[in-house]
């Protein structure tokens, strides 16, 4: 499974008005808390858009995992993803054991989501906290070729909504803030 998706910043007030459309117009799949942790200083680690290689311990309402995500080409925006789920309902354990396997920088986040099907298209509203608000499209391409058609349709889609699409610089200077 190869993950394409694109984001965008939103107002808390486009947020509220886009997640009003949503409960009206598409399928509500999930709302979510997260807490995750993004570990820093291993092979393949750089800044967010340069990054080969992005591993994180996620804590989603109590659902503990590890979660690698690799650069399938040149693209930012697709990766393929491994999920390593926890038995523990607290990443506690999981904090101990990358800290003894050397890993011993992170970034704390905590986000609040809500996720909707809409065109066949996976939309996720992201309150991440300090007046951040943002949203996610994703769609799953099975081969590399399927990337640049399935982010084409994800921008129209979000154009269609009046939604405004970050570029790879954009997209880099948001993760900083």
């Amino acid at each position: 499974m190869i993950e394409v998706e694109i984001r965008g910043r939103l107002t808390k007030e486009q947020f509220g008005e886009l997640k009003k459309f949503f409960e009206t117009h598409a399928e509500h799949v999930e709302s979510h808390d997260r807490e995750m942790y993004l570990l820093k200083g291993y092979p393949g680690y750089d800044h967010f858009v340069a990054r080969d290689t992005d591993i994180r311990l996620r804590n989603t309402n109590g659902q503990c995992e590890i979660m690698l995500k690799r650069k399938v080409n040149d693209d930012y925006q697709s990766r393929k993803e491994i999920s390593l789920a926890l038995k523990d309902n607290t990443l506690d354990n999981a904090k101990e054991i990358v800290k003894a396997l050397g890993y011993t920088k992170g970034l704390r986040m905590n986000r609040k989501k809500h996720i909707y099907r809409y065109h066949d298209v996976e939309w996720s509203l992201v309150d991440a906290g300090k007046n951040l608000y943002y949203f996610e499209a994703e769609k799953e391409a099975s081969t590399d070729s399927e990337v640049t058609k399935l982010r084409d349709i994800l921008t129209k889609e979000a154009e269609n909504l009046h939604l405004t699409v970050f570029t790879q610089e954009e997209t880099q200077t948001f993760i900083q803030l």
